[in-house]
């Protein structure tokens, strides 16, 4: 191989190692991650647990991308068919996680005078959920996740996975169900808690 063709090789070579070093990075795909010899490593979460409505899920699935119509409704208090409350707790790796002050208020969508609300919003960050509609329709708790802009379903919790050293358990007043998303919000004084955590 000539002088020539050897630099070239080189360039070649440090060209790939650079688009994959990009690649990695627009995935939030870390070098050691790719190169561990523990299988679980590509299930292991980035231990953020941020309020951010837009952080990177590592290319995981967001059940918030996909959001169900009720989350796109607008109202106010006038003319309500339902007006419930339920309490949310949720817990990650034993620390409770903060559900913010005016989730689903004033959004991007919901921004109308008379229309800033959605049909589950806070108003404190007591993890108090009103849940209010100008029909009287079963909302999930879905709906919720959806407008706070967090993944949420039977596969995890925000960016963090179910995998064989994680489980996410789901109870309503101490009782464990499986339902998770798909749970119907009801006026209750059952507290609603979800647990990400080790096995």
């Amino acid at each position: 191989m000539n002088k020539e063709s050897k630099m070239w090789a080189f360039v070649t070579l440090v060209s790939l190692i650079l688009l994959f070093a990009i690649l990695a990075r627009e995935n939030d795909i870390s070098l050691s991650s790719i190169f561990s010899s523990n299988e679980d490593s590509s299930d292991d979460i980035v231990e953020n647990s941020s309020n951010n409505s837009s952080e990177n899920t590592g290319g995981s699935y967001n059940t918030s991308n996909n959001p169900d119509p009720i989350s796109q409704d607008c109202l106010d208090h006038d003319g309500l068919a339902r007006h419930d409350h339920a309490t949310l707790q949720i817990f990650i790796n034993g620390q409770q996680e903060v559900i913010p002050a005016n989730v689903g208020i004033m959004t991007d969508i919901c921004n109308k005078d008379g229309e800033e609300m959605h049909a589950v919003h806070t108003h404190d960050s007591s993890g108090r959920l009103h849940i209010e509609s100008n029909e009287d329709i079963d909302i999930p708790i879905g709906v919720f996740f959806d407008i706070w802009g967090h993944h949420f379903d039977e596969t995890g919790i925000f960016e963090y996975r179910v995998n064989s050293t994680h489980e996410l358990i789901m109870t309503v007043g101490g009782q464990e169900i499986d339902q998770y998303d798909d749970y119907l919000l009801i006026n209750t004084s059952d507290i609603i808690e979800i647990r990400y955590q080790e096995k």
